[in-house]
């Protein structure tokens, strides 16, 4: 915590003398003008270049913890999977394909807590896939989207150059 306050207070007053520079300067000589020019416009880069670098983190987070829900997704289905089919093997003893048969299975399963949280875990798994497809198509559908109104603007940007330049040569 310490060393956030001492950077927020650096942090004043660095901007405090940043804004007494602007009175002073111009008692200064020209090429010393010139380098308080040269850092303004390296520290309006750098703040500029804020709202990119955390948009970037950003993408990256969500990128990264898109991944690991994918593969906990998978786990998550493969678990549900492997506890289903052990619960339905413990309760093979002997394989008829009657409807009595499957009927007293399906009783059994009903009874044995395992066999639902095995059962649960596929159904959820296979919504939180399909959520994950569904993600998917919507990103790229909004890529494709900025894609095509960056191409029109590009488009309209060079027809309103072409007639700028029609009519100064037309004109000369």
């Amino acid at each position: 915590m310490a060393y956030l306050e001492r950077g927020w207070f650096v942090l004043k007053w660095f901007f405090a003398l940043w804004a007494m520079s602007h009175l002073v300067r111009f008692f200064f000589p020209r090429h010393i003008q010139e380098n308080f020019e040269r850092m303004d416009l390296f520290l309006l880069g750098r703040i500029t270049a804020i709202p990119v670098f955390l948009s970037n983190l950003w993408f990256l987070a969500a990128t990264i913890l898109y991944f690991l829900g994918n593969f906990a997704v998978l786990l998550l289905l493969g678990f549900g999977v492997f506890m289903l089919s052990y619960s339905v093997n413990l309760h093979l003893t002997n394989i008829e394909f009657t409807f009595e048969w499957w009927y007293q299975l399906a009783k059994q399963l009903v009874e044995e807590k395992a066999a639902w949280s095995g059962a649960t875990m596929i159904v959820g798994a296979t919504v939180a896939i399909a959520h994950m497809w569904k993600l998917n198509l919507d990103k790229k559908q909004y890529f494709e989207k900025r894609e095509k109104e960056r191409h029109e603007q590009y488009e309209e940007r060079r027809k309103k150059e072409l007639e700028r330049l029609k009519r100064s040569t037309g004109s000369v």
